[in-house]
């Protein structure tokens, strides 16, 4: 289950989410190897303040607090797990690095600190350390959609779109409801030509939210480069009635127009375009 928090987004959607918990209870956010993390009250209050600041986005003084209740009990993963998440969240990735590594050293099977030091090695581009840590992520826990959504960010940021299609694939075996899942599968497949794959995705995503035009868009071009002409101007409506002024959406509908012959609509489609800041 994807976590509930998103914390930010950098260039590879990096996504982070404070763990909701207590030190006294179990991680039942993480899936780790620990059950039930302790720590002396002024430690924990000091973490639960942390993670109130923290889901206010109030990230420096989430920080401060976490580094309060690491001076309590610093033998807590948890909390430098919590410190590396704030870290990130203030794109200081170097630093959310060494917390992660804290909490792996303390509990060797934290596989989300192994995940979230993955995604920070990922903005850092250093892809073999983050693939490194991913895969170690998923060895503790193969079923985490989550972890495979990150394999499959490593593989896509370094361009390698099919070795992203099987992660990103199965992350959405693991969590078919999630919607974003299925659109990063439909981008990769997209990327590596799988167009017939393309259309089974975007069926997906539609199903689960027939408002996001990007599912539209992206069966549309995979219509289009299937030579299913006809049926892609009816997807690009369908995009272009949920998202009238993308400007991409409108010139690609004049590439599948001007393939057909209608060069009147494609020339309004084409500057329409232009309007809208296109720029070709």
């Amino acid at each position: 289950m994807r976590e509930k928090i998103i914390a930010c987004k950098s260039t590879f959607y990096h996504m982070a989410a404070l763990v909701l918990m207590l030190l006294v209870l179990p991680l039942a956010a993480c899936q780790t190897g620990s059950q039930g993390y302790k720590s002396n009250p002024e430690a924990i209050a000091f973490n639960e303040a942390g993670i109130d600041l923290y889901n206010k986005g109030a990230f420096e003084k989430a920080l401060l607090n976490f580094d309060r209740a690491l001076e309590k009990d610093p033998s807590n993963p948890a909390v430098h797990f919590n410190k590396g998440l704030a870290l990130d969240a203030m794109k200081n990735f170097e630093q959310a690095v060494i917390s992660y590594d804290r909490a792996i050293e303390l509990d060797p099977n934290f596989a989300d600190a192994w995940n979230y030091r993955g995604l920070s090695c990922l903005n850092l581009s250093q892809y073999d350390k983050a693939l490194e840590s991913v895969n170690k992520a998923i060895s503790l826990n193969g079923n985490n959609a989550v972890y495979w959504e990150s394999k499959g960010q490593v593989y896509q940021a370094q361009d390698k779109y099919q070795e992203a299609v099987p992660c990103y694939a199965r992350a959405a075996s693991l969590d078919s409801a999630d919607v974003e899942l299925w659109d990063r599968l439909t981008y990769a497949q997209m990327k590596s030509h799988l167009y017939e794959d393309v259309l089974k995705s975007t069926d997906k995503s539609i199903s689960l939210d027939s408002t996001n035009s990007f599912p539209w868009g992206y069966k549309a071009k995979a219509l289009h480069e299937l030579k299913r002409y006809d049926e892609a101007i009816v997807a690009f409506d369908r995009a272009l009635a949920l998202d009238v002024n993308n400007p991409a959406l409108w010139y690609s509908k004049g590439l599948t127009l001007e393939t057909l012959q209608r060069t009147t609509e494609a020339k309004k489609c084409y500057d329409k375009a232009r309007s809208l800041g296109y720029q070709f």
